[in-house]
């Protein structure tokens, strides 16, 4: 009998894939192909609110047919208008304690994402929200004009696959949040080796930690997403440290 172990890699089905890639860059990608198996979509996003009582979006993640200079344009668009940002309030508000709200949606001429769906060929959005501790999640999901409005058929398998959309959407923060710590709270309580990053480099640190992507990051903090690459890069090498989930299992560590 032979007990040596085998070196060939076990096959993974699609959703095992999925799940393996959260920690990577790879992760939007493939949750838009996931996505598309239940019917066809140009563009995803998420947005975090971390705290309802001060309602600052943050785009998270996204991926699609439109580029990453326009998806910034258009989240800094939305993050900046009150009514929209209560419109995220809302939406995740209405969410039930462990559930989901799922909703079909077009704007009305006066709304002021209509100018952006015309410009970007979007015809209606699909969205998941839900509650998490004092925030929540909303993920959107864009239909392009040239695949034509949503059938019954199309909203049945996207309500199928949209749950795990959005709840890996929330694991990929968990898994990389800090429940609290930032490394600009470790840095300010002088913890090393965080009291050697700058005031910069650790707000860039911190929105690593939470998921944020590098072009999301950009537009939170009003920078260029090369300058972010040069922060976290920076960072990365003063911590000790080669990715984001690196990054967050040091700050966990040393939490308190």
């Amino acid at each position: 009998m032979n007990d040596e172990p085998s070196t060939s890699p076990l096959p993974r089905d699609p959703q095992a894939a999925l799940v393996a890639s959260l920690p990577t860059d790879g992760f939007g990608a493939a949750l838009l192909a996931y996505i598309r198996s239940g019917a066809e979509i140009a563009h995803f996003g998420a947005f975090l609110v971390p705290d309802l009582a001060d309602p600052q979006p943050a785009l998270s993640v996204w991926s699609g047919q439109m580029s990453d200079y326009w998806f910034n344009i258009n989240a800094r668009r939305i993050t900046s208008h009150d009514t929209l940002r209560r419109d995220f309030v809302d939406r995740i508000r209405r969410a039930p304690p462990g559930g989901l709200v799922i909703d079909r949606w077009h704007p009305p001429e006066n709304d002021p994402r209509a100018p952006i769906y015309a410009r970007d060929g979007v015809i209606e959005r699909v969205s998941v929200a839900s509650r998490v501790g004092r925030g929540g999640f909303v993920s959107f999901y864009l239909r392009g004009k040239q695949s034509g409005w949503l059938s019954e058929d199309d909203l049945a398998r996207l309500r199928a696959v949209l749950p795990l959309a959005h709840e890996l959407i929330g694991l990929r923060h968990r898994l990389t949040g800090t429940q609290g710590t930032t490394a600009s709270a470790l840095r300010t309580a002088a913890v090393e080796p965080f009291t050697a990053l700058s005031p910069r480099e650790a707000e860039v640190c911190d929105h690593a930690v939470r998921g944020v992507s590098v072009a999301g990051t950009a537009l939170a903090l009003g920078v260029s997403e090369n300058s972010v690459r040069t922060l976290r890069k920076r960072a990365w090498r003063k911590l000790g440290v080669g990715s984001a989930t690196a990054l967050a299992a040091l700050v966990l560590s040393d939490r308190g």
